[in-house]
């Protein structure tokens, strides 16, 4: 499993647990910020999937 699908599955787990998809969002500005673009990907793949 890469970086991108461990993201994806630790993003939707937390979503399951009832985090909120502001949340994510704000985990995704961290990593974007600390340039974890593997990780910005899988997060967002997330989002998108439960924003559906």
């Amino acid at each position: 499993m890469n970086t991108t699908e461990k993201f994806y599955q630790k993003s939707l787990n937390k979503l399951e647990k009832g985090a909120t998809i502001n949340e994510l969002y704000e985990l995704l500005y961290q990593y974007e910020r600390i340039e974890n673009y593997d990780a910005c990907a899988g997060i967002h793949k997330a989002i998108k999937s439960k924003s559906k």
